[in-house]
């Protein structure tokens, strides 16, 4: 669907950058007597054909629709009297009605945005807080199991040194052992949901952008 602006003002601006969007709907000129109107400028950024006389822009046997945005009668009599069968014809007014929707719409998406982007910063703070928590208690309980290490090596060689008398003593540095070892495992369980963790935050993080990008009307 080839789509011809008359009139390069806000309008167009905002008509433009949401046709854009859409794949089958393509802007092939915008006429406007003032060549520093904002949509001309932009049309020129994008490539998009431009002209000071709308009767020619019309002519176009390709454009199906025209477009009319300068809400001056002289220029929509010009407009009918060069009209084709197969075009059609939206008026100033109605343009303005599709302006206004897709300003509200742009408002909506932004208060989302917003919102969603309050949320993720709030959950994503308060995942690394906890990560922070967990990672400190993980190096504090590393640091208590080196030491406790040390002190069940120790129990050992004494146990050893005792003989038969030590060997009451070897059954209690055995079930110390043996406790080490179960918080060793633990830990290292914990060390590995806090990796995952972390991994999840950074999934998590992708997803905003993502949802953030489907929401912005470029």
């Amino acid at each position: 669907m080839n789509v011809i602006f008359v009139g390069g003002g806000n309008a167009s601006l905002t008509l433009m950058q949401y046709f854009l969007n859409i794949d089958y709907i393509h802007i092939i000129g915008i006429a406007d007597i003032n060549e520093n109107a904002p949509g001309i400028l932009k049309a020129k950024e994008l490539k998009i054909p431009t002209t000071n006389d709308a009767v020619a822009m019309i002519s176009q046997k390709d454009a199906d629709i025209i477009i009319e945005l300068t809400g001056n009668e002289g220029v929509v009599k010009k407009i009918f009297d060069n009209l084709k069968p197969h075009q059609h014809f939206m008026s100033s007014i109605a343009a303005k009605i599709m302006c206004d929707f897709i300003e509200i719409q742009n408002t909506q998406r932004m208060e989302i945005l917003e919102n969603l982007t309050f949320e993720f910063n709030r959950l994503t703070s308060s995942l690394q807080s906890s990560g922070e928590y967990i990672d400190i208690s993980i190096h504090n309980i590393e640091s208590v199991l080196r030491s406790m290490r040390i002190v069940t090596m120790n129990a050992r060689i004494e146990a050893a040194r005792a003989g038969e008398t030590g060997k009451a003593f070897e059954v209690v540095v055995e079930a110390m052992q043996n406790t080490l070892s179960d918080i060793e495992k633990a830990l290292n369980d914990i060390t590995i949901a806090s990796k995952e963790s972390k991994s999840s935050m950074e999934e998590l993080v992708m997803t905003e952008n993502k949802l953030k990008n489907s929401l912005i009307v470029t």
